[in-house]
């Protein structure tokens, strides 16, 4: 596999600060992203709703209003109409590889109302239903101090379709992952890893009022970062400057130190 495209679109930066909004404008780019793996993703999706739809679809009561306005910018974004045999978030869902989460302001907070996500990274969104931003970030070293009041100010202020990435590094090329997978020996570097991204897009629901949160997952082995030396050396030097909380979130004791020697011969 060729080294993707969007490797320049990573924030590579060492902390701290560990975390950083990174969001830019939507401007020209695309707002939802369609490539090769589009049928296999789709019917993936599928398969997961019907067969674990209440590990991958939460909804608060009273949450229909915005997740039915939310469905239908997807649906005019895609080009197509929704099928009416499921709840619209849900139909919408599965005619674009992103998952769909929506945010509504509820007690001065911004907390999730509802989503539909097929390929989370170790969380569940039934879990975090009902949560505020802030607290679906909990477990995120160093996020309270870092982002919480600066995420809650932007959404008060989104009028305009924004985008950011985010990467992980897995040892799993499995992309629904609602859980940590069994630990086992320490991974080989770099054939058994995966590089693993989220484009994620925000975009303000103009007649609720509430916040549309789409997340768009993408991997490649980790042994593309081989075609990409300058990408790789920046990422040494930013998981190099992990703190050891950041490392132990993202299950990083069994290959920070083989992959920060891997990546620097690169």
């Amino acid at each position: 596999m060729t080294a993707p495209g969007w490797l320049d679109e990573l924030q590579l930066e060492p902390g701290p600060p560990w975390h950083a909004m990174g969001t830019r404008a939507l401007d020209e780019r695309p707002w939802l992203v369609v490539d090769a793996g589009r049928d296999e993703e789709l019917a993936r999706k599928r398969l997961l709703l019907d067969e674990c739809h209440d590990v991958v679809v939460a909804a608060r009561p009273g949450s229909e209003a915005v997740a039915a306005e939310a469905a239908g910018l997807v649906a005019d974004a895609a080009g197509v109409g929704l099928a009416d045999d499921r709840p619209p978030l849900e139909a919408a869902a599965l005619v674009v590889q992103e998952d769909l989460c929506v945010l509504a302001r509820r007690e001065g907070r911004w907390c999730l109302d509802a989503g539909v996500v097929c390929f989370p990274s170790m969380w569940r969104v039934g879990d975090k239903l009902g949560l505020p931003v802030t607290a679906v970030h909990g477990p995120v070293p160093a996020y309270d101090d870092e982002l919480a009041d600066r995420v809650d100010r932007f959404l008060d202020r989104l009028d305009r379709p924004v985008w950011r990435r985010n990467w992980l590094v897995h040892d799993s090329p499995e992309l629904h992952l609602p859980a940590p997978p069994s630990p086992h020996a320490a991974p080989t570097v770099p054939d058994d890893l995966w590089l693993r991204s989220e484009r994620q897009t925000l975009r303000r629901l103009p007649a609720t009022g509430g916040i549309l949160f789409t997340i768009r997952t993408q991997q490649a082995p980790f042994a593309v970062l081989a075609d990409r030396p300058d990408v790789a050396a920046r990422m040494a030097e930013a998981i190099r400057h992990w703190s050891p909380e950041l490392a132990t979130y993202r299950g990083a004791g069994a290959w920070r130190d083989a992959v920060v020697r891997w990546l620097a011969a690169r």
